[in-house]
């Protein structure tokens, strides 16, 4: 208890103490946003815990920071990293709704400090929907964990009932039916925000799902929602956002197949593809290397997309999971169709000069990394199927 007090109080000191380097440098102009930029990612490296899910967070919240140009955004993408870390290691139903409320904070107060232009009010009621949705979920979950408190006296969650925890993270994670909301900030919030909330979040919630909390109860119904919507919601949508919204709620079902069937070390798998073709896709320039991570999107060979969703098929088919792996097969080839129209549509547009890829050698670094990744991934992930 001495250590954990210890780590809290560096953590709050370490932070006030970013916002005043930050705010003063910034205001006299003798620090540059990069110079900020680099003491917040080595702020986050300095209070992450030594455990390998609370790492593997720290290092995706480190080159998202590269996509956000203002200090506020920083700061917010800090206390959102903060909920994040400690929702993972939470064992009591407090900490854990003030860890996720303390998320949706932060991304409703991003949607309204990044948007610009035309499609400010876009952005706004987008986020306020989220945020209306969000409120009456968590109204509900938190009258729940009340009546609870007075039935059993504790607030663990070790013993108690945990269905509402239940509906509150597939909410959360933009599950079917509870997707709408997603599909409205997909389309209207920056690029650099939609790579957070596409990435970040979902990270936290699943690892939470895996080591901090554990259910009795079947999400069967909700794959089934997610695969079918994801993959015939996508069809006639003119916005190549919107389409990739429905993709990722269909993403989203097989996680939850690869919980429900094969566990979390095929969900890691799957979810780190995911992660890694997402940081590629909203960080590219070049339309043809865009097409080739719709090949990988698609679950097409030689990728490393194909192979993790043929693990997950091949997981749901060793426990007798027929039905379920029969919708995700139908699914799959349902989406095929838009995949094969983005990528014909990107790869026969005219190809981009070198200057196009003048950039920050930090993006350059990333999406050359995450090419390689993508690239070379099979060759760890065929080993499943080798006998």
């Amino acid at each position: 208890m001495f250590w954990n007090s210890i780590f809290e109080l560096d953590l709050c000191i370490g932070l006030l103490l970013l916002i005043l380097f930050g705010l003063l440098s910034l205001r006299n102009g003798h620090v540059s946003l990069s110079h900020v930029r680099f003491v917040c990612q080595c702020w986050l490296v300095m209070i992450t815990p030594l455990e390998v899910q609370d790492y593997a967070l720290c290092l995706l919240t480190v080159v998202l920071l590269q996509n956000f140009h203002s200090f506020e955004a920083l700061l917010f993408l800090l206390l959102g990293y903060v909920g994040q870390l400690y929702m993972l290691h939470s064992c009591n139903l407090v900490s854990f709704y003030v860890c996720l409320e303390a998320q949706t904070l932060c991304v409703v107060v991003l949607c309204g400090l990044l948007a610009r232009g035309a499609s400010t009010s876009f952005s706004v009621e987008a986020a306020l929907k989220f945020l209306l949705l969000s409120a009456m979920v968590s109204g509900m979950a938190l009258f729940w964990f009340s009546a609870m408190y007075l039935r059993t006296g504790s607030l663990d969650m070790v013993g108690q009932e945990t269905f509402w925890i239940l509906l509150v993270m597939l909410f959360k994670l933009g599950v079917a039916p509870m997707h709408m909301w997603s599909v409205d900030l997909y389309g209207s919030i920056p690029k650099s925000l939609l790579l957070y909330l596409s990435t970040a979040p979902k990270l936290s919630l699943f690892t939470f799902w895996a080591s901090s909390w554990h259910h009795d109860f079947s999400v069967g119904v909700f794959i089934l929602f997610s695969m079918l919507i994801g993959s015939i919601g996508a069809y006639g949508q003119p916005a190549l956002r919107s389409l990739f919204a429905y993709s990722t709620i269909n993403e989203i079902g097989l996680m939850l197949l690869a919980i429900e069937t094969a566990g979390f070390h095929t969900l890691y798998q799957h979810l780190g593809i995911y992660i890694i073709t997402q940081l590629l896709l909203w960080n590219l320039t070049d339309k043809r290397l865009f097409a080739l991570c719709a090949v990988s999107l698609a679950g097409l060979p030689p990728f490393a997309g194909f192979f993790g969703k043929a693990w997950i098929f091949w997981h749901a088919m060793s426990v007798q999971a027929f039905s379920l792996l029969a919708a995700a097969l139908f699914c799959t080839v349902l989406s095929l169709v838009y995949y094969l129209r983005v990528i014909r549509l990107f790869w026969t547009a005219p190809v981009h000069t070198a200057a196009s890829f003048a950039g920050a050698p930090q993006q350059t670094t990333l999406t050359s990394a995450c090419a390689v990744a993508l690239a070379f991934a099979p060759v760890m992930l065929v080993k499943p199927f080798v006998i």
